[in-house]
């Protein structure tokens, strides 16, 4: 009788776990058929990431069989919209898509709601240049211009970014303290107001990413500088990058998605899977072409990587800014 209630144990034992294993693959397989996903981005409508948020979204669809929606919350220097994740329950249902601006820099010098280890970095849309550039009358013909006018008359020149110590700011910092010059800095709610200013004559130079000023380079009322990248970029082929005018301002910015810390890891795989075959997909290459965006779909070998190197150099960065 005791062998025979062993067995039984061990039969009841057997089935249980199955029930538990097919309980638990079940549930994976079901993420994210529940309800829609919302991807939130801490900017205004109209900018980089918004644009690069809704390219994703829309070829997600997609691959992963269920809506996709991109909400934009601006407020409090995008600590708004990062809050608003951070809130919801981490489940992979509520994800946030940023640059480093609200997300880094905001944490690296203000006081926040998280720790920078509180985010998983889960696939990058795509890589972005600052660019400046002027209106196409300006008499600030190029960057040699630029910083002959400056150092005649310090402060004189305005110059439009995103705001303050934002992706298109970060490299105008850097590139005055390498050029030796000062401009009067003009913060805005991002790069689509930044290009406003410009066309409105509010600034005399703007800072802003190649997406956004697209249409209007192609419609020959705004004219690019320069980039801050390594090399040039694809969709302004015709300017320099700042390196190759002797001014060592080299900050591209990423557009990624993150997943707040505690999202299991069966929906993280499964978003990460999902969401670079929507990248790589020929509705989204279409686009982004559109756009103007270089999708640049990295995974998480890629973008953990990304965003701890991201994270050291704004640190050194934002040091000597404190130093002024």
């Amino acid at each position: 009788m005791e062998v025979v209630r062993r067995n039984r144990f061990f039969l009841w034992a057997v089935v249980a776990a199955a029930i538990l294993l097919t309980g638990s693959f079940a549930g994976a397989a079901e993420f994210p058929k529940d309800k829609q996903i919302r991807m939130v981005v801490p900017y205004g409508a109209g900018g980089g990431v918004d644009i690069s948020s809704r390219v994703l979204a829309t070829a997600a669809q997609d691959t992963l069989e269920q809506r996709v929606d991109v909400v934009c919350m601006p407020g409090a220097g995008g600590q708004e919209g990062i809050n608003f994740v951070l809130q919801q329950p981490h489940d992979g249902y509520t994800l946030l898509v940023t640059d480093y601006g609200p997300l880094v820099t905001t944490a690296l010098t203000e006081e926040v709601n998280y720790e920078l280890s509180d985010w998983l970095p889960l696939v990058q849309i795509t890589e972005v240049v600052p660019t400046f550039f002027v209106v196409s009358e300006s008499p600030v013909k190029d960057v040699p211009t630029w910083v002959k006018m400056a150092k005649e008359n310090p402060g004189s020149l305005t110059v439009g970014h995103g705001r303050h110590l934002s992706v298109p700011h970060l490299p105008l910092i850097l590139f005055e303290k390498i050029a030796g010059i000062k401009n009067t800095h003009v913060p805005t709610t991002g790069g689509s107001e930044a290009l406003a200013f410009v066309l409105g004559k509010k600034v005399d130079i703007g800072s802003s990413v190649p997406s956004t000023i697209a249409s209007t380079v192609k419609a020959g009322t705004v004219r690019p500088l320069a980039v801050c990248s390594l090399e040039r970029v694809a969709s302004l082929p015709d300017t320099p990058t700042m390196k190759e005018l002797g001014y060592d301002v080299v900050l591209p910015a990423w557009y990624t998605v993150f997943a707040p810390k505690g999202t299991p890891e069966e929906a993280l795989k499964i978003l990460e899977e999902k969401f670079l075959a929507a990248l790589k997909s020929q509705g989204a290459v279409e686009m982004a072409g559109k756009a103007n965006i270089l999708l640049t779909p990295y995974g998480r070998d890629k973008t953990v990587p990304l965003y701890d190197g991201t994270i050291a150099n704004l640190k050194t960065i934002l040091e000597d800014v404190k130093k002024k």
